[in-house]
Formats: structure tokens, C-alpha cells, sequence
């Protein structure tokens, strides 16, 4: 694996393997797991070169605490990806990255950037269209590779790239989950035991409403799983509801194809999780 930490290294590197080579990009945060590694895994049966990214990105956190705590285990990141067989590795500083400051995206994306995550985490997506333009620009991938859990990020990037870079294939690769039926997350590493067994709670009530979709009441179904994760004292519900898969707007009915997205604090770590109804 070869690895680089400044954009000019990297650059000359994609220029010289371009033109014979198909790139796939995976970008992350860091802290891998095994949801990562399925998308590095996806990246190479499609493509010749493997690029995974590793940068915690200030401009998406809206919660100073969030960024500080965030789990930053870069050697044991490169020996993950090293040992599934990833290709290059970009690990650069902030410096790198925005090298005339912090600054985020200030073009109107619509209603997608104003509900769910978008309401609950002002300034969240701007930040994250913003650090995904950048790479973008400096990896000039023709596939990208991201994790359905960040749903609502998913159909962002994919107005990114219709916009912006229509040249690179989007590919939204499925939920990775422990046995358990926890949804895997960097940010489960800041869950102690008692967390992590509450945390259930949440998959449970998206299964719950998966099982009855189309047969209830959608709001008393809603109501009816939220009373599932509210049997933890642990647990408090920042958001749960079904919406469009399409666009996240409120659904008509349930031959609509729909999503439900819940945002759960267990403890000081906030969860996100969903599941596609039909």
C-alpha cells in the first residue's frame, strides 16, 4: 500500500496511473471497521486502484466535543487496510485540505439539506459537500464507494456528483452490522458494555416498523417504536421517522418506496441507523 499525506503527491501519482487504470475511492474518517472494509472490498471487484481516505473533517462537525472525541487510530487504520489488501491511502492534514482556511459550502441544495440530519446538525452537510468536492477534485475517481448508514449523506454526494462531477459512478453499499444486530460505527468504540446492549434497542425499532409497514397506522407505528427505545433510561430519540427514500420528503403512502431514519444519543454518543420498508 502506498501512502500519501500531501495533495501534490498524490496528484502526480493519479496522473500518472489515470489514464490505463480505474480508480475507486472510498472516503472516511477514520476509525475502521468492518463496514469500511466492505466498501474498500466493493471498490476492488470494480476497479484496478483501491483509494481510501482518511480525514477527520472539521467543517462537519457542529458540536465541538463531537470533533474532539472523535476516535483517531490511524496505525491501526493502516494495518486494517493494509492487510485487505487497499492500494493507496491519503491521509492529509487540515492544512492540506483547505489550504486557504476553513470554509464551507455555500450553494442551495434544497430540502434534503434541511431535514433530518440537516435540521438536527445545522451546517452538518455543507461541511460534508464541501471536504467530498475537495477529494473529489484531488482523487478523480471514476467510482466512489459509500456506506448506506449515512443515508441522507448518500442522496447529498448524489446531487454532488450530478452537479459537479458527473463523470464519477456513485455506488451506496449496504449497512454492515455486529451479530447483535447493531448497526457497525466508528462511533461505537465510545460505547462501554451497558451502552452498547441498550443500543439494540434502536435496530429493534426499525425492524418493528419494517413488520407492521403498510398494515398500521404509520403514526402509531412510529409512536409504537419509540416506546421501544425509550424502555432505556440510557437512550433519548433526537429523531425517528419514515420519509421518501427517494428525496426524504414525508411519504403519501406506503407504495411509496420509503426509508425510516432514527437519530438516537445513547450515553454522549449519537447513533444514526436506518432501514429501506420496501
Amino acid at each position: 500500500m502506498i501512502s500519501f499525506t500531501t495533495v501534490n503527491d498524490l496528484s502526480a501519482y493519479i496522473r500518472e496511473i489515470k489514464p490505463t487504470k480505474t480508480i475507486g475511492f472510498v472516503p472516511t474518517m477514520g476509525a475502521l471497521h468492518l463496514g469500511h472494509i466492505s466498501l474498500i472490498e466493493e471498490s476492488k471487484k470494480h476497479c484496478d486502484i483501491s483509494i481510501c481516505s482518511i480525514f477527520v473533517n472539521p467543517t462537519q462537525f457542529n458540536n465541538a466535543s463531537d470533533l474532539e472525541n472523535y476516535p483517531r487510530l490511524i496505525e491501526n487504520d493502516m494495518k486494517l487496510l493494509l492487510e485487505n489488501g487497499c492500494d493507496v491511502l491519503f491521509h492529509p492534514s487540515v492544512e492540506q485540505m483547505y489550504p486557504n482556511g476553513l470554509q464551507k459550502n455555500e450553494e442551495d441544495y434544497g430540502q434534503v439539506l434541511k431535514v433530518f440530519e440537516g435540521l438536527h446538525r445545522p451546517g452538518h452537510f455543507d461541511g460534508v459537500l464541501t471536504v467530498v468536492a475537495r477529494l473529489f477534485d484531488i482523487v478523480k475517481p471514476h467510482k466512489s464507494f459509500f456506506g448506506q448508514k449515512d443515508y441522507q449523506q448518500c442522496i447529498v454526494v448524489a446531487e454532488l456528483i450530478k452537479r459537479k462531477f458527473p463523470e464519477i459512478e456513485l455506488h451506496v453499499c449496504p449497512i454492515l452490522r455486529e451479530n447483535s444486530g447493531l448497526a457497525m460505527s466508528s462511533r461505537n468504540l465510545r460505547l462501554n458494555d451497558i451502552e452498547k446492549s441498550d443500543a439494540l434497542l434502536i435496530n429493534q425499532a426499525l425492524q418493528y416498523i419494517k413488520s407492521g409497514f403498510g398494515q398500521k397506522d404509520l403514526a402509531l407505528l412510529i409512536e409504537e417504536a419509540k416506546q421501544i427505545i425509550n424502555e432505556s433510561k440510557l437512550l433519548s430519540i433526537e429523531y425517528l421517522d419514515v420519509a421518501n427514500a427517494i428525496n426524504l420528503e414525508p411519504i403519501k403512502n406506503s407504495n411509496t418506496k420509503a426509508i425510516v431514519l432514527a437519530a438516537v444519543h445513547c450515553g454522549p454518543v449519537r447513533l444514526i441507523d436506518n432501514i429501506l420498508l420496501n
